[in-house]
């Protein structure tokens, strides 16, 4: 089946219907959500994580113009049967108060342009059933869900204790995204659930909200409210950043009324998110030798730091992890021999321009951890029907839901997997040599931006040096 028709007749459902399981999600009891507030309402008594959060990827989730022009081509590419599936994670109060899933930041709500504001997470108290494609079960008129048994409230709202709330069951209502029938976009969720810290009982919130970006550990103590004439416990303190892989690609977020505030926001976060890398993965040895033909043999061993979940996980169509490899001589002079930029910024491979049109060859030893979306399409008969005998024709898409399937690469939980490279390295150089590798990350590559008419973005992309390592070859 092509991707464009299989993807429309995924969501393909009736008006008021979920596209994956049918759930209502008319706005009958669209009175219910008014309840909803945002996180003004919490800044007085929670000015920590208040702060914490307006400078977090929850923060940003509405206000992307990636995600925005994403949502817009699923809902066009679908004719709008796509509905409120990409809208739900995003902008969760909006779409509960009914605002359709066309809808982009600069029309939504204020609360809505929140994006995973308190409320989207502080009123849910269970899953419909599965866990994933934000199937939440929220009580705005409810006490809000938080992780103290005995906190103490005065007239602002009630309190009370959940042990959801604080599960990996509420991260994995947004953390796995799927399509019928096996697309499986995102599955941090699904892989926590298989890895050793589901084993060890560590949860999502013990390394994504610690005082160490992905790492569980000690954390900072004080009193979770401030509420004038009461004198509050000192308790563990979460960290509402929610540090994650993802950076802001705009210079209004956090603070659209003071753009050198949100510069200094944004580089610390920028730090923070290195910080997350290097606590995920690093090159563990690398090795290199002369064989008796010429040829140089180059290993490298890039390893998991993480035992909760793939690395990279989330978005991995997205996610570029990487391998960069340059020689250099005993003069100073070098070249480039896998895990170069081309022109536009790109890797060398299927989606480079360059290689396209033909100026430059395919990285074929290029060592990079992003998912490939790969799409397979049959030749059809003049009836209209699929000729059983055509060849299948297979090719890498840009985006997940213009695939049949989704490729994975990524590492497992604390795997050790080796780049082996053969190369041959250029007369003009001087012996001895020395091989370099250095291991970067993206959150994303530039011709998704450019496939989005996002090209005035990719300036802001930010690419992360994780770890690098050198070997040297004596050239007898």
């Amino acid at each position: 089946m092509r991707p464009a028709l299989l993807f429309v007749l995924l969501f393909a459902c009736s008006p008021g219907e979920s596209p994956l399981n049918g759930t209502s999600t008319d706005t009958a009891h669209a009175d219910a959500w008014e309840a909803f507030e945002g996180p003004e309402a919490c800044v007085d008594c929670h000015p920590t994580q208040v702060a914490e959060w307006e400078q977090s990827m929850h923060a940003y989730a509405a206000l992307s113009p990636v995600f925005d022009a994403m949502a817009a081509k699923a809902w066009r590419d679908t004719a709008g049967q796509v509905g409120t599936f990409c809208t739900g994670c995003h902008a969760p109060i909006g779409t509960l108060q009914g605002e359709p899933g066309w809808m982009v930041a600069s029309e939504r709500s204020d609360l809505s342009r929140r994006g995973v504001s308190c409320d989207a997470c502080h009123t849910a108290v269970g899953h419909t059933g599965i866990v994933g494609n934000n199937e939440l079960v929220r009580e705005p008129h409810g006490a809000k869900q938080g992780p103290f048994s005995d906190a103490v409230y005065a007239m602002q709202h009630e309190s009370e204790q959940s042990d959801f709330v604080t599960s990996p069951e509420m991260c994995g209502s947004c953390h796995d995204v799927f399509m019928e029938p096996g697309l499986d976009i995102e599955e941090a969720y699904s892989e926590y659930r298989e890895s050793p810290a589901y084993e060890e009982g560590v949860r999502c919130q013990d390394c994504h909200m610690g005082s160490d970006p992905g790492m569980p550990g000690e954390r900072s103590w004080g009193p979770a409210a401030v509420v004038d004439d009461l004198d509050l416990p000192d308790r563990e303190l979460s960290n509402h950043r929610f540090i994650g892989p993802d950076i802001a690609l705009i210079d209004e977020f956090p603070y659209p009324d003071d753009l050198e505030a949100s510069a200094e926001a944004q580089e610390e976060y920028i730090e923070q998110v290195q910080r997350l890398l290097e606590n995920a993965v690093e090159i563990a040895d690398i090795r290199a030798s002369l064989s008796d033909d010429g040829i140089y043999s180059v290993e490298v061993d890039v390893a998991s730091k993480t035992n909760g979940h793939r690395v990279p996980t989330g978005f991995t169509s997205e996610r570029q992890l990487w391998l960069q490899l340059v020689v250099k001589d005993a003069e100073g002079g070098g070249e480039q021999l896998s895990g170069a930029l081309d022109g536009n910024g790109d890797l060398y491979n299927t989606h480079s321009e360059e290689v396209i049109n033909g100026t430059r060859r395919e990285d074929k030893q290029l060592f990079n951890l992003q998912s490939e979306n790969v799409s397979v399409s049959r030749g059809w008969t003049e009836a209209g029907t699929i000729d059983p005998y055509a060849e299948t024709h297979t090719e890498q898409a840009i985006f997940p839901f213009d695939a049949n399937s989704i490729v994975r690469k990524s590492l497992e939980p604390l795997e050790v997997r080796t780049a082996s490279y053969s190369v041959e390295v250029s007369e003009e150089l001087v012996p001895p040599f020395t091989f370099k590798a250095t291991l970067n990350y993206r959150a994303m590559p530039p011709y998704v931006l450019r496939a989005l008419a996002l090209d005035d973005l990719v300036e802001r992309l930010v690419v992360f040096e994780i770890d690098t390592a050198t070997a040297g070859v004596e050239d007898d």
